[in-house]
């Protein structure tokens, strides 16, 4: 999945697959902070419509994240 937003600093975290789902927030969180984390559980869809000032975090049920988060 890629990013359709412009925005400025990072807009992908492939490093944060597989960490605690607490450690991914604050870790996007202080990378950029002009983006909002918005967890979901890695079984619904892509919420819509698209929001560039927020980062999806996919996590499964042992809330690790689950896919890259990206900003969407």
């Amino acid at each position: 999945m890629t990013s359709p937003c412009t925005v400025q600093g990072k807009t992908s975290w492939p490093e944060l697959l597989g960490q605690n789902v607490d450690k991914a927030v604050s870790i996007i969180q202080k990378e950029n902070p002009t983006l909002r984390p918005f967890v979901l559980n890695i079984s619904r869809d892509v919420p819509d419509p698209v929001d560039c000032t927020r980062v999806l975090v996919f996590i499964n049920d042992n809330n690790q994240v689950a896919l890259v988060p990206i900003v969407r």
